[in-house]
């Protein structure tokens, strides 16, 4: 049984919910350029609907991308007719052995259940001397509001017996011990800082829209009732859901190339 989390139910509204701000659009696409290489041939693993690998075709890139869901790879090609695309399991890619010079993921290992296994596809699919770049588009620095709403709706649900737990890696420090093992050397490529701005009530629309996917398995009653409790919490702790707020975020990857 494929324990992945298939994107097919968030293709129709992916794009709305997840933009690219500008500033990454550009120096974020091009830092993930050089670090390929000139003239590569590259994979996308979680290619989704374009949104990292249409900005890298339309800069020239060599790209095939690959995702589990065919209604997100279906949204791509209504964008650019001419991308090639592969329904495929991230475990199981369909594609030879030493045959990528870079191969890209974007927030995704955290949805793939056999994601050592995957890992392990990254670098068979990749020629000597490869390299798996795993980006994060909007990674918060220091804490932020939104990650204590995170916390504080993650740890209602468990007091309710609910896990949120993604069924893929759970932290980016367990990716790099088992891209250790595998040889891999690693180094963290941090791209552009911005700010990410906001209110809390567009927060808890995201929330009530359902848009992140742990929200998307929490039977119907309990998520109405852990939206009412988040509600209420984060009026108590930070009063207007319409005043602005401002974290930092950050655009950065982990290079791991494989030398062997």
């Amino acid at each position: 049984m494929n324990t992945s989390r298939s994107f097919d139910q968030a293709a129709d509204n992916y794009d709305k919910t997840r933009p690219l701000p500008g500033v990454t659009a550009d120096l974020g696409i091009q830092a993930l350029l050089d670090a390929a290489g000139p003239g590569t041939r590259i994979l996308e693993v979680g290619a989704g609907t374009g949104r990292i690998s249409i900005p890298l075709l339309e800069r020239g890139a060599d790209l095939i991308g690959c995702d589990l869901s065919a209604k997100m790879l279906r949204r791509q090609r209504e964008k650019y007719p001419s991308a090639r695309l592969a329904q495929a399991d991230a475990a199981l890619l369909p594609f030879p052995s030493d045959h990528f010079d870079a191969l890209i993921t974007v927030h995704v290992l955290h949805l793939i259940g056999p994601w050592r296994e995957a890992l392990r596809e990254f670098k068979r699919v990749l020629k000597t001397g490869g390299v798996h770049l795993n980006v994060r588009t909007y990674e918060s620095v220091g804490t932020s509001i939104r990650g204590n709403m995170r916390d504080h709706w993650r740890g209602w649900l468990e007091s309710q017996g609910v896990s949120t737990n993604h069924p893929g890696a759970q932290n980016g420090e367990a990716v790099w011990t088992e891209l250790g093992t595998l040889g891999a050397h690693l180094k963290e490529v941090e791209v552009v800082r911005f700010p990410h701005t906001y209110t809390l009530r567009d927060e808890l629309e995201r929330y009530a829209s359902r848009v992140f996917s742990d929200t998307w398995s929490v039977e119907e009653s309990l998520y109405q009732s852990s939206l009412e409790d988040l509600r209420t919490w984060t009026l108590r702790v930070y009063g207007d859901l319409d005043k602005k707020h401002a974290d930092t975020s950050r655009f950065v990857f982990d290079a791991a190339h494989f030398e062997s």
